[in-house]
């Protein structure tokens, strides 16, 4: 079966990735830890990139799914090929 993804929720994207830039901020800590062994006035560094990741995932959610549905206008939507299958449960 073939479908096609016509549009994205632009708001919804953004809180996606803005959720999804956080766990990855989040999974970054400790080589940010490490780098303040080695400099120790990067602390501050460190808090201002687990609050702007979040962020700049959000904002690049809303442009990236906002641009996504202008292009898909003009040339149709991204193409899934999937195929159902019946799963059968022991």
């Amino acid at each position: 079966m073939v479908t096609k993804i016509k549009r994205f929720s632009i708001l919804q994207t953004g809180k996606f990735l803005a959720v999804l830039y956080g766990f990855l901020a989040v999974i970054l800590i400790p080589f940010f830890l490490i780098m303040l062994f080695v400099e120790p006035g990067g602390a501050v560094g460190l808090l201002i990139m687990l609050i702007l990741y979040p962020i700049m995932g959000f904002i690049g959610g809303i442009i990236g799914a906002a641009l996504y549905n202008l292009a898909s206008r003009f040339v149709g939507g991204l193409e899934l090929h999937l195929e159902i299958t019946q799963e059968q449960h022991a």
